[in-house]
Protein backbone atom coordinates (compact mmCIF):
# COMPACT_ATOMS: atom_id res chain seq x y z
CA UNK A 1 0.00 0.00 0.00
CA UNK A 2 1.48 3.12 -0.99
CA UNK A 3 1.84 5.97 2.08
CA UNK A 4 1.16 9.52 1.72
CA UNK A 5 2.34 12.10 3.53
CA UNK A 6 2.09 15.91 4.00
CA UNK A 7 4.13 16.82 1.59
CA UNK A 8 2.39 14.75 -1.14
CA UNK A 9 -0.16 17.36 -1.19
CA UNK A 10 0.23 20.91 -3.01
CA UNK A 11 0.77 23.92 -0.34
CA UNK A 12 -2.77 25.20 -0.09
CA UNK A 13 -2.90 27.83 3.01
CA UNK A 14 -0.21 29.98 2.13
CA UNK A 15 1.06 33.37 3.66
CA UNK A 16 -1.17 34.94 0.56
CA UNK A 17 -4.12 32.77 1.18
CA UNK A 18 -3.50 33.88 4.51
CA UNK A 19 -3.40 37.38 4.11
CA UNK A 20 -6.26 37.49 1.79
CA UNK A 21 -9.05 35.93 4.50
CA UNK A 22 -7.45 38.32 6.84
CA UNK A 23 -8.06 41.01 4.22
CA UNK A 24 -11.77 39.42 3.81
CA UNK A 25 -12.70 38.94 7.26
CA UNK A 26 -11.52 42.88 7.97
CA UNK A 27 -13.72 43.78 5.21
CA UNK A 28 -16.65 41.91 6.31
CA UNK A 29 -16.70 43.07 10.00
CA UNK A 30 -16.07 46.73 8.70
CA UNK A 31 -19.42 46.33 6.69
CA UNK A 32 -21.40 44.93 9.41
CA UNK A 33 -20.22 47.84 11.81
CA UNK A 34 -21.33 50.22 9.72
CA UNK A 35 -24.53 48.40 8.55
CA UNK A 36 -25.33 48.01 12.30
CA UNK A 37 -24.13 51.69 13.20
CA UNK A 38 -26.06 53.51 10.15
CA UNK A 39 -28.96 51.45 10.97
CA UNK A 40 -29.24 52.23 14.36
CA UNK A 41 -28.85 55.65 13.60
CA UNK A 42 -32.09 56.11 10.92
CA UNK A 43 -33.70 53.97 13.31
CA UNK A 44 -33.23 55.97 16.48
CA UNK A 45 -36.83 57.30 17.24
CA UNK A 46 -35.23 60.84 17.10
CA UNK A 47 -34.14 60.77 13.98
CA UNK A 48 -36.54 58.60 12.54
CA UNK A 49 -38.62 61.40 10.80
CA UNK A 50 -36.18 63.97 9.96
CA UNK A 51 -35.24 64.81 6.31
CA UNK A 52 -38.69 64.37 5.32
CA UNK A 53 -39.20 66.73 2.12
CA UNK A 54 -41.89 65.02 -0.06
CA UNK A 55 -42.72 66.34 -3.45
CA UNK A 56 -45.46 68.97 -3.71
CA UNK A 57 -47.99 69.62 -6.38
CA UNK A 58 -46.90 72.84 -7.10
CA UNK A 59 -43.38 73.81 -7.65
CA UNK A 60 -42.99 76.42 -4.48
CA UNK A 61 -40.00 77.95 -3.01
CA UNK A 62 -39.27 79.04 0.22
CA UNK A 63 -36.00 80.40 -0.47
CA UNK A 64 -37.83 82.84 -2.92
CA UNK A 65 -40.72 83.94 -1.30
CA UNK A 66 -39.71 83.99 2.54
CA UNK A 67 -36.05 84.40 2.15
CA UNK A 68 -35.43 87.02 -0.81
CA UNK A 69 -39.11 88.73 -1.09
CA UNK A 70 -39.36 89.09 2.95
CA UNK A 71 -42.64 87.73 2.75
CA UNK A 72 -43.82 86.74 6.49
CA UNK A 73 -44.79 83.27 7.29
CA UNK A 74 -48.40 85.19 8.69
CA UNK A 75 -48.94 86.33 5.50
CA UNK A 76 -49.76 82.71 3.96
CA UNK A 77 -50.37 81.04 7.25
CA UNK A 78 -53.13 83.41 8.42
CA UNK A 79 -54.11 81.07 11.31
CA UNK A 80 -51.13 80.55 13.20
CA UNK A 81 -51.23 83.09 15.81
CA UNK A 82 -55.19 82.50 16.67
CA UNK A 83 -55.72 79.02 16.55
CA UNK A 84 -54.44 75.37 16.67
CA UNK A 85 -53.78 74.69 13.27
CA UNK A 86 -51.25 76.87 11.07
CA UNK A 87 -53.34 76.67 8.06
CA UNK A 88 -52.07 76.70 4.21
CA UNK A 89 -53.04 79.62 2.12
CA UNK A 90 -55.87 79.77 -0.33
CA UNK A 91 -55.06 80.10 -3.76
CA UNK A 92 -56.41 83.36 -3.55
CA UNK A 93 -53.89 84.41 -1.63
CA UNK A 94 -51.40 83.34 -3.79
CA UNK A 95 -53.17 84.57 -6.99
CA UNK A 96 -52.75 88.40 -4.94
CA UNK A 97 -49.62 88.34 -6.19
CA UNK A 98 -49.21 85.99 -8.62
CA UNK A 99 -51.93 87.77 -11.26
CA UNK A 100 -49.83 90.32 -12.12
CA UNK A 101 -46.55 88.35 -11.12
CA UNK A 102 -45.70 85.79 -13.50
CA UNK A 103 -42.26 84.73 -14.31
CA UNK A 104 -41.06 82.73 -17.78
CA UNK A 105 -38.27 81.02 -18.62
CA UNK A 106 -36.03 81.91 -21.55
CA UNK A 107 -38.18 80.73 -24.26
CA UNK A 108 -41.05 83.25 -22.47
CA UNK A 109 -42.99 79.77 -21.69
CA UNK A 110 -44.76 80.20 -17.94
CA UNK A 111 -42.46 78.62 -15.09
CA UNK A 112 -43.88 74.83 -14.39
CA UNK A 113 -44.77 76.45 -10.82
CA UNK A 114 -46.92 79.25 -11.83
CA UNK A 115 -48.77 77.27 -14.98
CA UNK A 116 -49.70 74.57 -12.13
CA UNK A 117 -50.99 77.59 -10.23
CA UNK A 118 -52.69 78.98 -12.92
CA UNK A 119 -54.29 75.93 -14.08
CA UNK A 120 -55.42 75.01 -10.24
CA UNK A 121 -57.02 78.29 -10.25
CA UNK A 122 -59.06 78.96 -13.27
CA UNK A 123 -60.24 75.45 -12.93
CA UNK A 124 -61.10 76.14 -9.14
CA UNK A 125 -59.15 72.14 -8.59
CA UNK A 126 -57.86 72.32 -4.98
CA UNK A 127 -54.04 71.77 -4.07
CA UNK A 128 -53.71 68.36 -2.30
CA UNK A 129 -50.24 69.51 -0.41
CA UNK A 130 -48.02 66.77 1.24
CA UNK A 131 -47.84 67.62 4.90
CA UNK A 132 -44.76 67.74 6.26
CA UNK A 133 -44.74 68.63 9.78
CA UNK A 134 -47.45 65.93 10.85
CA UNK A 135 -48.55 64.92 14.46
CA UNK A 136 -50.10 61.76 15.96
CA UNK A 137 -53.46 61.94 15.84
CA UNK A 138 -53.31 61.72 19.59
CA UNK A 139 -51.32 64.69 20.05
CA UNK A 140 -52.54 68.47 20.84
CA UNK A 141 -50.97 71.16 19.42
CA UNK A 142 -52.16 75.04 19.46
CA UNK A 143 -49.99 77.12 17.52
CA UNK A 144 -51.40 79.56 18.78
CA UNK A 145 -50.19 79.10 22.18
CA UNK A 146 -46.71 78.94 21.30
CA UNK A 147 -46.59 81.50 18.83
CA UNK A 148 -47.83 83.56 21.85
CA UNK A 149 -45.45 86.24 22.97
CA UNK A 150 -45.09 84.74 26.33
CA UNK A 151 -43.79 81.42 24.46
CA UNK A 152 -40.71 83.26 22.77
CA UNK A 153 -40.52 81.21 20.42
CA UNK A 154 -40.39 81.51 16.32
CA UNK A 155 -41.71 79.41 13.79
CA UNK A 156 -37.88 78.36 12.77
CA UNK A 157 -37.28 77.04 16.19
CA UNK A 158 -39.79 74.19 15.01
CA UNK A 159 -39.84 74.30 11.49
CA UNK A 160 -35.96 74.99 11.16
CA UNK A 161 -34.85 78.08 8.28
CA UNK A 162 -37.32 77.87 6.62
CA UNK A 163 -36.70 80.51 4.05
CA UNK A 164 -33.60 79.32 2.74
CA UNK A 165 -35.66 75.80 1.95
CA UNK A 166 -36.42 75.51 -2.02
CA UNK A 167 -38.48 72.50 -0.42
CA UNK A 168 -39.63 72.49 2.68
CA UNK A 169 -38.04 69.63 4.83
CA UNK A 170 -38.44 68.72 8.08
CA UNK A 171 -35.59 69.35 10.46
CA UNK A 172 -37.08 68.03 14.17
CA UNK A 173 -38.64 64.84 14.75
CA UNK A 174 -41.35 66.66 16.33
CA UNK A 175 -41.32 63.25 18.82
CA UNK A 176 -42.44 63.32 22.83
CA UNK A 177 -39.28 63.87 24.07
CA UNK A 178 -38.28 66.46 21.65
CA UNK A 179 -41.31 68.59 22.76
CA UNK A 180 -40.37 67.87 26.32
CA UNK A 181 -36.61 68.63 26.18
CA UNK A 182 -38.15 72.11 25.59
CA UNK A 183 -40.75 72.52 28.18
CA UNK A 184 -38.78 71.32 30.52
CA UNK A 185 -36.24 73.92 30.14
CA UNK A 186 -36.22 76.74 32.99
CA UNK A 187 -39.34 79.35 32.63
CA UNK A 188 -38.12 82.66 31.13
CA UNK A 189 -37.73 85.45 32.47
CA UNK A 190 -40.79 87.24 34.15
CA UNK A 191 -42.95 83.64 34.32
CA UNK A 192 -45.40 83.53 37.75
CA UNK A 193 -43.70 82.41 40.69
CA UNK A 194 -44.53 78.83 41.36
CA UNK A 195 -43.23 77.77 37.75
CA UNK A 196 -40.68 75.46 37.17
CA UNK A 197 -40.35 74.65 33.81
CA UNK A 198 -40.59 76.69 30.39
CA UNK A 199 -44.11 75.01 29.69
CA UNK A 200 -45.99 72.26 31.57
CA UNK A 201 -45.24 68.65 31.38
CA UNK A 202 -48.41 66.99 32.75
CA UNK A 203 -49.50 64.23 30.40
CA UNK A 204 -52.87 66.52 29.63
CA UNK A 205 -51.10 69.35 28.52
CA UNK A 206 -50.61 67.17 25.02
CA UNK A 207 -52.79 64.12 25.70
CA UNK A 208 -56.85 65.14 25.56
Amino acid sequence: MREFSVSSFPQMFTKEFDRRVHLLSAVLGLSILMGVSFGTYALWPSNLETGYRPQQPIEFSHAIMAGKHEIPCGYCHTTAEKGPHAGMPTLKTCMNCHERIQPRDSRGGLKPGIAALLDHFSSKKPVLWEKVHDLADFVYFDHSRHMAPSAGLDCADCHGDVKSMERVERIHSLKMGWCLDCHMQPPPEGSPQGRTTRAPIGCTTCHR
